[in-house]
């Protein structure tokens, strides 16, 4: 089920009978009034949310990244799920979370987990079974690391769990590829101010990273790639400005095996680095 959600203003939603604070830009008047709970997404963000949740109406809910603790308690106030099993690298508990937890009695339903990386496959999975006990996922939402390694890896330990149909949303694929847009418009125009110091900057960070950084937008490359197949395993990936939804298909999947660069066969060797 979803629980009736409406912006009252901008930054003000209101899920039931629970306030939120929803701002992207935290270093930005983005102070929280008392009594909402933080969400680190902007408006439209968190209505593709709502959208998604209404379509989907999650039981079983992954999410990676905690963070400040809100968007586990949106997930959880939309949908009344049955099982909300949150992940989180940081080890301190923030407590908007655990305050929403223990005012609602959710112990033995939202179970968040901290001191885990999403890179790290045995732990992940060891902590699906003993939450899950087998049962599918409806949803899993990537907003951790936003690093390709520790990406890919939840992603094949994660998505063989979803259910025929269900969702893996990963967040904020191309955020490097806007911050680059950024100083490329800066470095273009000699004009502007700081135009000097950023250039220097940037020829400084580009020869002190001896291996080149493979980024997160290449998880979204692979991903096409691996749906551009006519295997039912990937059933669809939608691109949007930052997010990457991907929809399992019928296709089994055995857990064990699954990796993702079974699926992509490099016909045109799109991913082929340019000389």
């Amino acid at each position: 089920m979803t629980t009736s959600a409406a912006f009252l203003d901008e930054h003000h939603l209101r899920v039931g009978d629970v306030d939120f604070h929803c701002h992207y830009l935290w270093g930005v008047d983005a102070t929280v009034p008392e009594g909402f709970l933080p969400i680190a997404k902007d408006r439209a963000q968190v209505e593709r949310y709502l959208r998604l949740c209404d379509e989907l109406r999650p039981g079983v809910i992954v999410e990676l990244g905690i963070h400040r603790g809100g968007s586990a308690a949106l997930l959880h106030a939309l949908n009344q799920p049955r099982r909300l099993v949150a992940i989180e690298l940081e080890r301190e508990p923030p407590p908007a979370l655990s305050g929403y937890v223990a005012r609602r009695g959710l112990e033995s339903v939202l179970k968040p987990h901290y001191g885990v990386d999403q890179a790290d496959r045995d732990a992940v999975a060891s902590i699906m079974a003993a939450e899950l006990g087998g049962e599918q996922i409806d949803l899993v939402i990537d907003d951790a690391s936003h690093l390709l390694e520790q990406s890919r890896v939840s992603f094949e330990t994660l998505f063989p769990l979803l259910r025929p149909g269900g969702v893996y949303v990963i967040e904020d694929w191309n955020a490097d590829h806007i911050v680059a847009d950024g100083f490329a418009a800066v470095a273009a125009d000699p004009a502007r101010p700081g135009h000097a110091g950023l250039v220097a900057a940037l020829r400084q960070a580009h020869a002190a990273e001896p291996v080149p950084h493979v980024r997160l937008i290449r998880l979204a490359l692979e991903l096409v790639l691996a749906r551009a197949s006519s295997r039912d395993v990937i059933r669809e990936v939608t691109v949007m400005d930052n997010w990457v939804l991907v929809r399992r298909g019928d296709e089994p999947i055995d857990p064990a095996s699954f990796r993702l660069a079974d699926l992509v066969t490099d016909h045109f060797q799109n991913l082929r680095p340019l000389a």
